[in-house]
């Protein structure tokens, strides 16, 4: 606004002053230009013209040499640019080479290797892949979570991450029976940091380009337990709690006798720092128990294998650390891991490009900081399994924003065919199970149980192998500053080893099976809702960053927000959302069915969810059983820097703690409310059928 304003429009029209413009910092910018000054269209074709122009110009020189172009604090000048390569020199970067004793041959951004060192290290990673896949530590109640700095091994760059988790990625398995109560002490060993002093919540309304600012309090944490049906209130899944630095807070969470078997998992849920953390690394599965006898036979023999899919992606950390201007250290260890000082800006010189360039930009990217998978923290595993034999594969996903695909890699008569039968999504058996698929899709926060079989191709040598590939994709709303890159990164995820099993034998097709359903998971697809429990949802493309629900809502700042609205316990609620293939639906507390969408081929009317991102389409109609737990029910967008930004708000469950829906035995007279009561009695057809 202002005078600035009319110098950044003067200033646009020269390439060279565009990058400066660019360069001067978005939080800077942002700080300078009141939002009642603000004219959001005009600021907006500002600041996506100065990206554009600072992508595609190469800078001869440093700016400001003549000192004709910049001053003041609107550019930056070469001498902050040599003080700043020299600072980096001298500091500790998040990127270390392995061996000390290498001399280094050049650093791109933020200490991130060249290209000659990459290839190295690429080469060097190759052979370190097909390493027998090792499954976390499990646990039982009482368990205790130490939230720290980890050290990942990130041999696609050659060295090591230093990033948040619970002594490692991913931390340990806690297994849980229905009915049962766990107890989690969440103790913050991350030392101390900032607040929410850094936060700046003024621009939320022009979007996430815009508004860095919201991303904060990286070293302030509290503990979800994504998917769980259990109450948001006091001690249980309450994300409204603060667990600061330095602080130890117990956590209850009671589960429902009549909880279903399945896969979840658990992460920090701290406003403007979920991304930070929780797509950092800080996160583990959470198993509720199947009860003895509520599965078909062949599915409770079957040996099951854990595979939490942590997205490591440098770029988007650093830049989330950068905007934070939080600090990230090890115990008393002098190395600082992650650093940002308030006079470091977002863009820098980089003499080896000879371009500005942002930290985490795709310019980044391009010198090896690119988004890899890792599979239980290990770089392109193998799984050892016997040909002709069943497993079922418990997938869990977690990343900042990307949502992945994962198929089998080109089979042939020389490798091994294998076929993946769905079972369950979200921790929710199908209605009817199993389900033939050829890909699996998982948003941030998704999971899919899957049973795999495996035989080796007719002139396959013994043992053989088929590979899992990935396909980690951006949603359609990336561009600009929404995320690091437009591309998508493609890669092996994990071998399959296919042994022979000594007797030969295969094992038959899996049979069809319905599950013995609790009364807070039946269909609710033919169940009419009331008038009042009708609402539309939706979550814009771009901003405001927020959810809005009857065309009512606004970001998430720093304190508790009203309601998007008041419901009732133990009644269903119907939903249209929008907004669903550019933002990950999801809700705590309870889960939602799928009973309206079109043209998806992996989400299916009857499906259950509790995180979705529809890949065809973007609305979806869904039904809500609001059972038992009253208090905050919690909903936002999983692409977890959206949630950061304020994309998230709660509906305020009303009535009396423990209330159900009194039609859920009219529909499924089967359901049960209690612990499991036994497998269902056979159905009696007429004598006629």
């Amino acid at each position: 606004s202002g005078s600035a304003s009319t110098r950044c429009r003067q200033r646009i029209f020269s390439p060279r002053a565009a990058c400066a413009c660019a360069g001067t910092s978005l939080r800077s910018c942002a700080r300078r230009m009141p939002v009642a000054e603000m004219n959001p269209p005009r600021t907006l074709c500002l600041v996506l013209g100065a990206f554009l122009v600072a992508a595609s110009v190469p800078l001869e020189e440093p700016l400001g040499e003549q000192g004709n172009e910049c001053s003041g604090q609107d550019c930056m000048a070469q001498s902050d640019a040599s003080a700043m390569l020299q600072t980096k020199k001298t500091q500790a970067s998040w990127w270390q080479e392995d061996s000390e004793d290498e001399p280094s041959r050049g650093l791109g951004p933020m200490g991130a290797p060249s290209h000659l060192q990459l290839k190295e290290a690429r080469d060097k990673a190759d052979a370190m892949q097909d390493q027998e896949l090792v499954e976390p530590e499990v646990l039982r109640s009482p368990v205790t979570l130490n939230l720290q700095a980890v050290k990942l091994p990130v041999p696609w760059i050659g060295g090591h991450f230093w990033t948040r988790g619970y002594g490692s990625i991913p931390g340990p398995t806690i297994r849980v029976k229905p009915g049962e109560k766990l107890r989690i002490k969440l103790v913050n060993d991350l030392g101390p940091g900032p607040g929410y002093e850094g936060c700046d919540m003024r621009n939320a309304n022009l979007g996430f380009f815009l508004n860095p600012d919201t991303i904060c309090a990286l070293n302030h944490s509290n503990l979800h337990t994504h998917g769980l049906h259990v109450s948001a209130q006091g001690d249980g899944d309450n994300v409204l709690r603060h667990v600061g630095p330095g602080e130890k807070k117990w956590y209850e969470f009671q589960l429902p006798a009549n909880h279903m078997g399945g896969t979840h998992w658990y992460h920090p849920h701290f406003h403007h720092a979920t991304s930070g953390q929780a797509g950092g690394g800080a996160h583990g599965a959470i198993i509720v128990d199947d009860p003895k006898g509520s599965l078909p036979k062949y599915l409770e023999d079957m040996p099951e294998k854990l595979l939490f899919l942590s997205l490591v992606n440098v770029a988007k950390a650093m830049r989330l650390e950068a905007w934070s201007l939080g600090t990230l250290k090890k115990g008393d260890v002098a190395e600082q891991v992650m650093w940002r000082s308030s006079d470091y800006p977002d863009w820098k010189w980089n003499p080896v490009t000879g371009t500005m360039e942002e930290h985490g930009s795709a310019m980044s990217d391009s010198l090896g900081l690119d988004p890899h998978l890792v599979v239980n923290g290990m770089y392109k595993p193998k799984l050892t399994i016997e040909e002709g034999k069943w497993y079922r594969l418990r997938f869990v996903f977690a990343a900042i924003e990307q949502r992945v695909e994962i198929y089998a890699a080109d089979s042939s008569a020389l490798q091994a065919f294998c076929q993946f039968q769905l079972l369950a999504k979200d921790g929710i058996y199908l209605h009817e199970a199993p389900r033939s698929i050829g890909k699996i899709f998982l948003a941030s926060g998704s999971r899919a149980d899957v049973a795999v079989q495996c035989k080796c191709g007719f002139m396959a040598p013994r043992p053989c192998h088929a590979d899992l590939n990935f396909a980690a994709v951006w949603q359609p709303m990336g561009m600009a500053g929404m995320t690091p890159t437009l591309e998508n990164t493609t890669n092996k995820l994990l071998r399959l080893e296919t042994v022979s099993s000594g007797g030969g034998s295969v094992e038959p097709a899996l049979e069809t099976f319905s599950v013995r359903r609790p009364c807070y998971l039946v269909d609710l697809r033919d169940v009419k809702t009331k008038l009042s429990n009708r609402h539309k949802v939706s979550m814009p493309m771009l901003y405001p960053m927020a959810v809005k629900v009857d065309g009512v809502g606004a970001p998430w700042g720093h304190g508790v927000p009203p309601p998007l609205k008041e419901i009732p316990v133990g009644e269903v609620q119907e939903w249209h959302v929008k907004g669903i293939q550019f933002h990950p639906w999801h809700l705590h507390v309870n889960p939602y069915q799928i009973t309206g969408i079109w043209g998806d081929s992996y989400y299916l009317p009857g499906d259950w969810h509790d995180t979705m991102l529809a890949t065809s389409i973007n609305f979806v109609t869904i039904k809500v059983n609001v059972d038992t737990f009253t208090g905050k029910m919690i909903a936002h967008c999983h692409l977890l820097e959206h949630e950061d930004n304020g994309m998230m708000g709660y509906w305020e469950i009303t009535g009396k703690e423990g209330t159900t829906w009194a039609g859920a035995k009219e529909v499924d007279p089967q359901c049960y409310d209690g612990h499991f009561p036994g497998a269902p009695k056979p159905r009696s057809f007429p004598i006629w059928r």
